[in-house]
Formats: structure tokens, sequence, C-alpha cells
């Protein structure tokens, strides 16, 4: 039985073993920027299935202070079954660098991809970005976007956009000067603001900052892709009002989406490793990639 071992720089929390024998091939850590060592991606692709694959670009959580490209991704290596490639992306974290840094490094991943698609057998052209808690709010902005640029990182030369085809949201929150403000609100001496660490400010200077960015909710419009959008019902992390919100402003511009509330979940879900668990938000992947669903065998 084969085994992938990932190091990571935070602590055993995140390292895990995944069992891949005979299901996929991986490249691991290769850099696609060089600003920082976490500039780096995992690819990997089926051993069976037709070339070019699908490619599922996944975004980990953690704050955007923590957390490692081998964060939750079970449930995402069970796509390689399915004939899909898998590419999952590190990216400069607050403690190194701050907003809108991390999602240079996004968006430059998925240009790097891209260029280099010939090389691990992907298609260019079917790429669903799946981010979870703020690397969703990554994913949302390169759903909203990807094609224009407006997040590219004006150093990275790549010849290639980092639009997508469809966007999987895992509790992303909309607007991170509301979130700053809930927090503020609480007068929690215990509450961690994370805000103040991801942009290096505090208070009216640190939602001056941030109201300079656009919003993901700002750049949806009729062209924006395919959403799948999943929640927590008691999510007290992220309050699941963020979701509803993402399926109002995506319905109203008359764009593709779905969203689906876990009854008596709270923030994250419970053991989520495992397919079956998601198995709507394959439903989605499937449809989207224009597959049928079938385990390549």
């Amino acid at each position: 039985m084969q085994y992938i071992h990932y190091q990571t720089k935070d602590d055993s929390t995140y390292k895990r073993e995944y069992i891949l024998d005979g299901v996929a091939n991986s490249t691991l850590n290769v850099p696609y920027g060089n600003k920082s060592e976490d500039q780096v991606l995992d690819v990997f692709t089926p051993v069976k299935g037709e070339k070019p694959y699908p490619t599922i670009v996944y975004i980990h959580g953690g704050g955007l202070k923590q957390g490692d490209k081998s964060r939750h991704i079970n449930p995402l290596l069970q796509g390689l079954r399915y004939g899909y490639a898998l590419a999952c992306v590190n990216y400069r974290l607050a403690g190194e660098a701050k907003f809108p840094a991390m999602i240079y490094d996004v968006t430059s991943a998925i240009r790097y991809l891209k260029v280099h698609a010939a090389e691990y057998g992907l298609d260019p052209e079917k790429f669903i970005v799946w981010g979870e808690t703020h690397g969703s709010y990554l994913a949302c902005l390169v759903g909203a976007y990807g094609k224009s640029g407006e997040y590219n990182d004006p150093e990275c030369n790549y010849d290639a956009d980092a639009s997508v085809i469809g966007v999987i949201d895992y509790w992303a929150m909309c607007d991170l000067a509301e979130t700053y403000r809930d927090r503020v609100a609480k007068n929690d001496p215990n509450e961690i603001m994370l805000e103040e660490i991801i942009f290096g400010k505090k208070g009216q200077e640190l939602i001056d900052e941030i109201n300079k960015y656009p919003k993901p909710l700002d750049g949806i419009n009729k062209d924006t892709p395919p959403f799948y959008v999943l929640h927590s019902e008691f999510d007290n992390i992220i309050p699941r009002s963020n979701s509803v919100r993402y399926y109002d402003a995506l319905d109203k511009a008359g764009v593709d989406v779905t969203f689906e509330l876990v009854r008596d979940t709270k923030h994250a879900l419970p053991n989520y490793q495992e397919a079956w668990q998601i198995e709507n938000t394959y439903r989605f992947i499937h449809r989207i990639f224009g597959r049928d669903g079938q385990e390549i065998k």
C-alpha cells in the first residue's frame, strides 16, 4: 500500500496520510511563484481515465493565517476515481504577508496550472475552484474576478487568466469588514481579531483598508460561473446568512446556483471526510464537467 506523507509548517493537526495506491499519480510541492516557500501546489492525476482531465483546484481554510494544502482533502481526492485531477494550493499566510497576497497567490497558481496544463494532462478549459471558510472567500473572489484579472498579481506574467467554470463555496463570508464589526460588537477579550492580522490594521483604518478591495458580491453578474453554496444550519463562526446572501445575489443575476443547508450541524461538517457525505457536491461537479458521474474502471 502506498502512502503520501504531507509535512506542514503548522503542527501535526494537518498532517495526514492518504491511501492513493492504484488511484493517483502525484507531483508534490510544485513552485508557482518565487516570493515565498508557501507558493507551491500539489497535483494529483488519475491513474485511469482519459486526458485531458477536468480539474478541481482546492483552496484550504484556516482564517488566512494558518492551514495547509493537505487540510480536509479526503473528499476531494475521491474525484480521482471519476477521472478528475486535483490541484491543492498553498498560499502566503497573514504571518508572512498581508491581503491581497493570498488571492494574488491563488490566481497565480490557477494561471500557472493553465500554462502548464499539458505537462500534467489537465484541461485548461475545465477548472472548478473549491474552497472552505476563508479559503472559500478566496474561491468566491476567483469566481467573481478570475476572468477580469482584478486580483491578478501584477508581478505574475503567466499568459493565462484565472477564470473557472464553477465554484464550490463551503461556509464563505461575504464581507470581511462586516465580520470584523461583528467581532468588535461581541466585545470578547478572547476573540481573535482575524481581520487585524490579515490586513495589519485596526479600527476604522482596517475597515477603510478592507473597503479598498472589491468584494465577491460586488463582482457577481450574469457571466459569473455556476456556484455550489453550502452552509451549516447552526454555524456560530460564519453565520449562514452569508451563504443566503450569496445565493440571493447569484440567483438575482441569473447565475446557475445551488444552495445546500446542512441540517443540525455547526461550523464545518462533522466527519465530512468521506465522499458520500458530500454526494450533492459531486453531482454539481459532474454536471459542470459534463460527466456521467460513473467511476473509472
